[in-house]
Formats: structure tokens, sequence, C-alpha cells
């Protein structure tokens, strides 16, 4: 049986070898020029949203929504059964009063999500550090197999206990779907030196002064491949893919970007798959694929946050707009009245409606009681004139 051993080949590539399963080397094996105009795109793109307005009802609702999306997103991942409204329904549940192991899942995601960002918070949040690494301990990593795992009835799956697979035992990952099935570690003796070994090489100066964005995709790349626990690896891998990116600053897309991977799912397991067998033929650059794509999927992340906070922006401001226009009289009380109704219907998931659907609505027939029809159509008429309702196609939108 050969020796557990270590060897640094030079500052960025660490060689392991195990009892039972062989060597493993850690290492970058990438195109760093090739990569770096995309990595200064996102880097572009999240210094400017992290100097956006920090007002505290837009960081309350873009919180809101992301949290939903993040968690919606890497559960689903996993195969999870809800949608993403449904997610944020039982979200804003007191977590004590949750009983399925199934919504149980989705308040243990949320609370390791706190968890990274009250473990992340620098004096200045909106101070990006691109090449200024933090280290990751091996706590880190149990907190958050222990959240993700806590109060779930799964037996085999004791919270924050690497695995240790007996004879006959098999832990497969992957499906032929997705680029083929791969066999990690089985014995706990080598799952607990390649798990500090790949601490080792993440906190290893040379590695903590790359990019935020390699470090932590290749961080999760390689928690992949040692898949050190019975379950939860992959919510755990994408936490501490997350409390990498969110100590460097970059707020909201550190847990956004699961959106991305579970919207090109066959991409993210295809790509793992692709850059471990060029990693074990020896064909650099091996990691080139799986690291452009979490960059990649960062740039559209980051985008789309742009676009979702300049929306609750243009709301705050229609809203604002709205509330003068019934203190200076432009609109009526009922009109007023009217506007939020429909805004409330909107919110609530319905379609635009014309004038005659919203009129059969119960809460504007309500509203309007005792008034005519006539009366309800010249309010439409009058709102649509101030701009606070547009006609379009027959349809009202706010």
């Amino acid at each position: 049986m050969p020796e557990l051993s270590k060897a640094w080949l030079d500052d960025t590539t660490l060689r392991v070898m195990t009892y039972r399963s062989g060597s493993f080397t850690f290492s970058l094996s990438l195109d760093l020029q090739g990569l770096q105009p995309m990595i200064d795109r996102v880097n572009d793109a999240q210094q400017r949203f992290n100097k956006m307005p920090a007002l505290p009802h837009i960081i309350d609702q873009m919180q809101e929504k992301v949290l939903a999306s993040s968690v919606y997103s890497t559960n689903t991942i996993e195969g999870g059964e809800f949608t993403e409204e449904e997610t944020a329904q039982i979200l804003r549940i007191d977590p004590k009063l949750i009983q399925r192991t199934e919504e149980k899942r989705l308040t243990n995601l949320k609370q390791a999500i706190e968890w990274v960002k009250q473990n992340s918070q620098q004096p200045d949040h909106n101070q990006l550090r691109t090449n200024d690494g933090q280290t990751i301990t091996m706590q880190d990593v149990f907190t958050l197999h222990r959240l993700v795992s806590q109060g779930v009835d799964e037996q085999t799956n004791p919270p924050a206990q690497f695995r240790n697979n007996q004879p006959g035992q098999k832990t497969l990952v992957g499906n032929a779907a997705h680029g083929g099935t791969y066999r990690p570690p089985k014995s706990l003796d080598d799952i607990e030196y390649l798990m500090q070994a790949w601490l080792e090489w993440l906190n290893h100066p040379a590695i903590m002064q790359q990019s935020a964005l390699i470090r932590a995709s290749l961080a999760h790349f390689y928690f992949e491949l040692i898949h050190p626990f019975w379950d939860g690896n992959g919510r755990t891998g994408r936490l501490i893919e997350m409390l990498i990116l969110e100590q460097s600053g970059y707020r909201f897309s550190a847990s956004a970007v699961w959106r991305y991977y579970q919207q090109n799912l066959h991409q993210y397991f295809a790509l793992f798959n692709q850059c471990r067998k060029l990693a074990e033929q020896k064909q650099p650059p091996a990691h080139q694929g799986f690291v452009r794509f979490m960059i990649e999927g960062m740039f559209t992340t980051i985008n789309d946050l742009h676009d979702q906070a300049n929306s609750i922006i243009s709301f705050l401001l229609y809203k604002n707009a709205l509330n003068d226009a019934r203190s200076t009289k432009v609109l009526s009380e009922r009109q007023f009245n009217l506007v939020e109704l429909y805004m409330s219907l909107l919110s609530a998931g319905s379609s635009a409606l014309t004038p005659s659907e919203l009129y059969k609505t119960p809460v504007v027939r309500g509203l309007f009681s005792d008034k005519t029809e006539r009366t309800y159509y010249r309010d439409i008429e009058k709102i649509v004139q101030s701009g606070f309702l547009k006609d379009s196609g027959g349809k009202l939108y706010i």
C-alpha cells in the first residue's frame, strides 16, 4: 500500500498520493491570459453594481429576490420539488414550524446563506477585492455541511462527517446523460488527507493571489471531485464557492449565479466531467471550460442584477410620483386606489388586463360598488392621460 504523501511541484501545483485512491493533483491548469478579458468584464460590472444606491428598500427587495432565487436554484439542481414561488413562500415561514424534510432543506439553505454573509462582512461592503483572498478552514466546511444537513431525516448522511465506504459500498457521481459517472475516493483516510491537501492548496499564497473568480470555481471543482460527504456535496460546494466570492466583495452575485448553473444544468455537469477527464489525461489547460463557464455565468448574473435593481429603483420613483399625484389632486383618491389595486394584482402574478377585464375583478368591483361603469372608464382614461397606466394593445401596463 503506498504511503500518504504531498509534494509541491511549483507554486500552484500540489500532487498528493493517497492510500487507496491513487494520486490527485491540485493545479490551476488554465490559460490565464485567455480568461483575463472576461474576468475584467465581470469585475467592472460588479464594481458598478456595488456602487448603486444602497437605499434600505432597494437592498431589502434585492435580498429577498436573490435569496429565493438562489435557494430555489441550488435545491432544484439536486432534484428539489418546489417552484420558485413556493420556495419564496416557505422561506417566509419560521424554521421552527417546518416539519417536512423537503421544506427543511430550503430553510437549511437559507440559514447557510445567511451564515456565509455574516462570516464574510468587511468594513466596506462596496469594495471589490478581486485578488485578495481569505483563508477557508475545515471548520467552515463542516459548518456549511452541518447547516444544509441539520434536522433532515437522512440516517445515512450524518452532518459534518466524511464518508467511509465499507467493502462493496459504492458511491457514484454524475450520470451518462451529463458526461459519464465518476467514482470518488472511498476510504475515510484518503478523504481526510485529500481535504487537508485541498485546503493547503486553496490557502497557499500563490492561489490566494489569483482572481477570486478562479479560486472560487476551482475550490468548487476540486471539492466535488473529492466528494467528501455522503450527501449535500453539491450544495456545500456551491456554498464554499459563495463564501470565497462574498469574502472578495461579489455582493448578491455570489449566490445568484446558481440560477445560471440551474438554467444550464447539462453544461454545468458535463464540463465538470470533461475537465476531470482532461486532467486525468494531463491535457492542459484542463480546467478552462469549467472556470470559463462560471465566469460567464457571473457576467450574465451581474447584468441581471443590474436590471433587477434598476427595475426596483424605477418602481420606487413611480410610487413617489403616484403619491405626489394624489397629494396634489392630479389623481383622486379613488383613482389612486384603482392604480394601487391593479399593482397588487400584477405583483400577485396576474398578467396584464384589459380595462373590461380589470373592471370584472372583485377588488375593483368593490371599489366602484356605488359608482357607474362610466365613472370607472373615465377614471381609467384620466389615469392613462396622467401617465400612471399605459394602454398597449388594449391592455393596461404600469
